[in-house]
C-alpha cells in the first residue's frame, strides 16, 4: 500500500545541497504531492520537484511504480538532467522573466520577491520568455543553483509535484508554499 501511495500520490524527497537555502536546508526531507492523479495547481512562487527538460519523461505507471521503490534523492546542484530537481517557479507559460545585473527578478514587469532570499549578482541583464505549457524555475540560493538560467524551461509533463512541507528534521517543520 505504501508503494502505491508513493507511486501515485505523495513522496518524501531528501535535499542534498544548498541550492534552495534558506527555504530548504541540506538534509531536509520534504513532502511532495504528486501530479499523477491529483492535478495540483502549479503557480508562480510554488516550490516544485521536476525532471530536467531533456529528460524523456515516460508516463508509464509501471515504470513509475518501479522507480517509487527506490529511495529518492534530489540533485539540486548537479547537471544530472535525468534526476529529480527542486526549485521555485518564477514564471509560467507566456510570462516574461527579466533578471537584472543586481539579481532582481521581474515577471511581466512586476518585481518577484521571496522573503529572506539573497538575490545574488549576475554579469548581465537577461530576459526569458516562458513557452506555453512550461515553467521557469530558480533556486532560492541563486548564486549556487543550476536552474532555468542554465538548463532551460521545464515542460509541465516533467513536473513530479508540488512540495508542501519540510517534515524532517522536526525542528525545521514548515509549510513550504505558505
Amino acid at each position: 500500500m505504501a508503494t502505491l501511495v508513493r507511486t501515485f500520490f505523495i513522496q518524501i524527497y531528501y535535499i542534498p545541497s544548498s541550492s534552495m537555502e534558506p527555504t530548504l536546508q541540506v538534509n531536509d526531507r520534504v513532502l511532495v504531492v504528486k501530479n499523477t492523479f491529483l492535478e495540483t495547481n502549479i503557480s508562480t512562487g510554488d516550490v516544485v520537484v521536476f525532471y530536467g527538460p531533456q529528460t524523456e519523461f515516460d508516463e508509464n505507471y509501471y515504470d513509475q511504480f518501479l522507480e517509487s521503490l527506490q529511495i529518492w534523492k534530489l540533485n539540486n546542484d548537479q547537471t544530472y538532467l535525468n534526476s529529480a530537481l527542486i526549485k521555485r517557479v518564477v514564471g509560467i507559460g507566456g510570462d516574461e522573466v527579466f533578471i537584472n545585473q543586481s539579481g532582481e527578478v521581474f515577471v511581466n514587469n512586476k518585481k518577484f520577491t521571496v522573503l529572506n532570499i539573497d538575490e545574488g549578482r549576475y554579469f548581465k541583464d537577461q530576459t526569458y520568455v516562458v513557452p506555453n505549457s512550461e515553467i521557469f524555475v530558480l533556486g532560492d540560493n541563486r548564486i549556487n543553483s543550476q536552474d532555468s538560467r542554465y538548463i532551460g524551461t521545464i515542460p509541465f509533463k516533467n513536473i513530479v509535484g508540488k512540495a508542501h512541507y519540510v517534515i524532517f528534521p522536526f525542528e525545521n517543520f514548515t509549510n513550504i508554499n505558505d
